[in-house]
């Protein structure tokens, strides 16, 4: 078993083609698996590839909610041209390969909705998207990797509603960065929390003590929790400002298991089975 598990990077976006072989030898160094996330089909498809080459590497295939409401373009992402999803072929990903262990990752963006851009409609379409993802997790009974900005109480509700009909979930909601109270439901859903880099930086002049995710990483039940880095973005202190790889999930693991009073050692042994168990790997 692996010391520590990075459940959400991006190992396979272009942010890393000039030293990915030194990237993978500090990954190594510091005994860390990771998961690599797709943000549309076509990188989902070249990430499958990345996690077959390497080991130690999964990958998740799905489509970022931003695509269908956003012209906005992450360079790291590589090239994306796709605005609509295909259901069928996010099915044959999704199905192509052992190393894929995850649906997404999908959700709700209500912030990368563009100006001018009807708001109903914008959230109803990528609503519309999570429940065909959400439909291919159950049919392939693989976990669902959720992206949740300005939107976690809808995310809560739209899952509530599904659970009314039968239909419950296994999953993350990653990069979370809400309250206590915002996590309860999802959390009462059946999914776990993962927390990143965003965890260790400093409290917003003023910012109300309640409100700080540390507050919440203190009570997430330990077995619902996971860590991330969402690298290249995001990445903690000592790194802030600088691109972000998977081995520094050791900076976020240190920080949780400070403010969880735990060892390392303890917190690392807690999240990684908890990986393990979720993803199946």
């Amino acid at each position: 078993m692996p010391f520590l598990i990075d459940t959400h990077c991006h190992l396979h976006f272009p942010a890393y083609k000039d030293d990915l072989d030194a990237v993978l030898l500090r990954l190594g160094e510091r005994d860390v698996w990771g998961i690599t996330i797709g943000t549309a089909l076509a990188n989902s498809e070249r990430g499958i590839q990345f996690a077959e080459a390497h080991d130690g590497i999964w990958a998740t295939v799905g489509m970022h909610p931003e695509h269908f409401t956003s012209d906005f373009h992450d360079e790291n992402e590589g090239e994306v041209h796709e605005d609509a999803l295909d259901v069928e072929r996010l099915r044959v990903l999704a199905t192509s390969s052992k190393k894929v262990v995850g649906i997404g990752e999908t959700g709700l963006d209500f912030y990368r909705i563009d100006e001018g851009v009807n708001t109903v409609e914008a959230r109803q379409t990528q609503e519309a998207a999570f429940r065909a993802h959400l439909a291919i997790a159950q049919e392939t009974n693989l976990p669902i990797v959720i992206h949740c900005r300005e939107a976690l109480g809808r995310l809560a509700e739209l899952l509530q509603e599904e659970a009314t009909y039968g239909r419950r979930y296994r999953g993350v909601v990653h990069s979370f960065t809400g309250t206590w109270s915002e996590a309860v439901p999802l959390i009462d859903l059946g999914l776990h929390i993962a927390v990143n880099g965003i965890a260790t930086f400093p409290a917003r002049k003023g910012q109300d003590p309640e409100t700080m995710i540390d507050r919440t990483i203190e009570r997430i039940p330990l077995d619902r929790l996971l860590l991330e880095t969402d690298a290249p973005y995001l990445a903690p202190i000592p790194h802030r400002g600088k691109r972000n790889e998977p081995a520094y999930v050791e900076h976020v693991a240190r920080h949780v298991a400070k403010v969880r009073g735990m060892t390392l050692e303890a917190l690392a042994a807690a999240t990684t089975t908890n990986a393990r168990t979720l993803f199946g790997i």
